[in-house]
């Protein structure tokens, strides 16, 4: 018997005495037999003769893509069994993701070893979190995010966040709030004007945000009925001397979060 094998079996035992681990090593066997020996006129998920879209042709014509697209299938069956109710519209999404690439591979990769990742983390009982990872709201509609590319300052007078709008920032708008993932969705949400950068003096307590505005932080709202109104914080328009009222529409929740990422000590 090879060392390979001596090896393989002692695994095997541990995995037999682990139960969760069986379905670990079945996943990412699944994962690696894909990825290594996909062929990939017959390996997508689908059937490759009846290809339509930019991203089907171009997983059929690559063996890395059509590797990707079988752990893709075998993670979303075995995550499925475990917690259908979350992987249904889950898997809705991740698909509308990689629709959204075309033809680009890079891009195509990106998305696949995302959605691999994330049927993986649900089979294992993992939290899934991947699309929150240190993002930051800039508008009151869901998925209206950008991407946190360096903090410094963080607590001082000369507080910066760099920031970046990606594609995967249009991607989870169009997603969560237009809930329909077109290039034309994500084009025209990528071309939007934002700021590079969020600042802030948490000295004075004056910040601006991603989208321009300027305001100045009060302090605790000690007003009665500042938990009815949801501004617990005193946020200053420096140009009207008028407080946000709390509302969406005032824009207090977006203005307050970014200003939290900014001066956290400020708002204890």
């Amino acid at each position: 018997m090879t060392a390979m094998a001596k090896a393989f079996l002692s695994t095997r035992r541990r995995a037999v005495e682990r139960p969760y681990l069986v379905v670990a090593l079945v996943f990412i066997g699944v994962i690696l037999a894909a990825a290594f020996g996909a062929n990939p006129a017959d390996a997508a998920s689908f059937d490759c003769r009846k290809a339509s879209s930019a991203d089907e042709h171009a997983i059929c014509s690559n063996d890395e893509l059509s590797g990707l697209d079988d752990a893709m299938a075998a993670g979303f069956r075995e995550a499925r069994r475990q917690a259908p109710a979350v992987v249904k519209p889950l898997s809705r999404s991740l698909l509308a993701e990689r629709r959204a690439c075309g033809a680009d591979i890079d891009c195509l990769k990106m998305t696949m070893t995302k959605a691999v990742g994330t049927y993986k983390s649900i089979i294992l009982g993992e939290p899934v979190d991947g699309d929150r990872k240190d993002k930051v709201y800039y508008g009151t509609r869901a998925g209206m995010q950008v991407s946190v590319v360096s903090r410094s300052g963080i607590d001082t007078s000369r507080a910066v966040i760099q920031v970046e709008h990606r594609r995967e920032d249009a991607v989870a708008f169009c997603r969560d709030y237009v809930q329909n993932v077109t290039d034309k969705c994500i084009q025209d949400e990528l071309a939007i004007d934002l700021q590079n950068k969020f600042t802030g003096d948490c000295k004075t307590g004056r910040f601006t945000t991603i989208t321009g505005q300027t305001y100045v932080f009060f302090g605790r709202n000690t007003a009665t009925n500042a938990g009815t109104m949801g501004n617990d914080f005193v946020l200053i328009d420096p140009g009207t001397n008028q407080p946000l009222d709390g509302s969406m529409a005032s824009g207090y929740p977006v203005a307050i979060d970014q200003f939290k990422e900014l001066c956290p000590k400020r708002v204890r």
